[in-house]
């Protein structure tokens, strides 16, 4: 097996979200920005403050931050793959915001100058990221001293079963595809790994919460499209594996959400885990 390619591995985020960016927003967009509500609330944007989005992909939450800091105030979404950073051009247009910009940028190599602004957010963006500290690094770096960071992680495959379910099925009927070294959507999940690496790249005033937002679908169908939908990571291994391999994975996804039946729906747990922090005054 060949060993983890960081620059393959961003390669393939840029082009498979790029190529998805219709899908995701189809199926996620209502889910996402729900999700990045918390998030928000906790760290309380103002007026006139100027807003970081790293790895903002169809403008989530960059949009709701720009209408929070309106009308003085600016935000900046970045993102790897254009097809995100058009979508959210896009959608921003359609709000008729003037105080957002999206542009296309490695979120490990940040273009902008030391201590731009006020407020970085990262809406599970980082679990994305092949080289996560520089990644919080660059975040720290253009925030303001003691500037505000908000960002969220997925928890534990136990704890997020939408994804985990999946997960668990390409593992049994395409081990091939679990790259050893590969960064996980789950690295941060567990108690205190996200309080960790924040402490660790020079944050301070650390503190944590975890939301369960269940996904509600009527059965295994809708669940499976809800998930290809947004990934297009699992998009691009459909295509390329056998297709018997192929139609394993989703029959196995679909009977194993099944069993988070209740009443007339399916209520799948969803959660994931919140870090807001600020910047030493370094």
């Amino acid at each position: 097996m060949a060993p983890f390619d960081p620059i393959k591995y961003k390669e393939i985020e840029r082009e498979v979200y790029s190529r998805t960016a219709e899908s995701y927003a189809k199926y996620g967009a209502s889910i996402f920005e729900s999700m990045a509500s918390p998030l928000l609330q906790e760290v309380n944007l103002k007026p006139g403050q100027k807003v970081l989005d790293v790895a903002c992909g169809i403008g989530i939450p960059s949009l709701s931050a720009a209408e929070m800091v309106a009308p003085n105030g600016s935000v900046v979404g970045v993102d790897l793959a254009s097809g995100m950073v058009e979508m959210a051009r896009s959608r921003a247009a359609e709000k008729g915001l003037k105080n957002v910009e999206f542009r296309e940028a490695d979120a490990e190599n940040l273009p902008f100058e030391d201590r731009s602004f006020d407020v970085v957010l990262c809406h599970l963006g980082l679990i994305h990221f092949t080289d996560r500290a520089k990644a919080l690094k660059e975040m720290g770096r253009v925030l303001k001293p003691d500037g505000d960071l908000a960002i969220s992680v997925w928890s534990t495959p136990e704890r997020t079963r939408v994804i985990g379910i999946v997960l668990k099925c390409v593992a049994t009927f395409w081990p091939a595809a679990m790259v050893p070294g590969a960064p996980t959507w789950f690295d941060f999940g567990p108690e205190g790994a996200l309080e960790k690496i924040l402490m660790d790249t020079g944050f301070k005033s650390i503190k944590t919460a975890r939301f369960d937002y269940p996904l509600e679908v009527k059965d295994g169908e809708e669940y499976w499209r809800t998930n290809l939908g947004v990934s297009g990571r699992l998009q691009m291994l459909l295509k390329n594996v056998p297709q018997d391999v192929a139609k394993q994975i989703e029959a196995q996804a679909k009977a194993e959400a099944e069993k988070y039946r209740v009443g007339e729906n399916l209520r799948i747990p969803c959660e994931f885990v919140i870090g807001w922090a600020k910047r030493q005054n370094n």
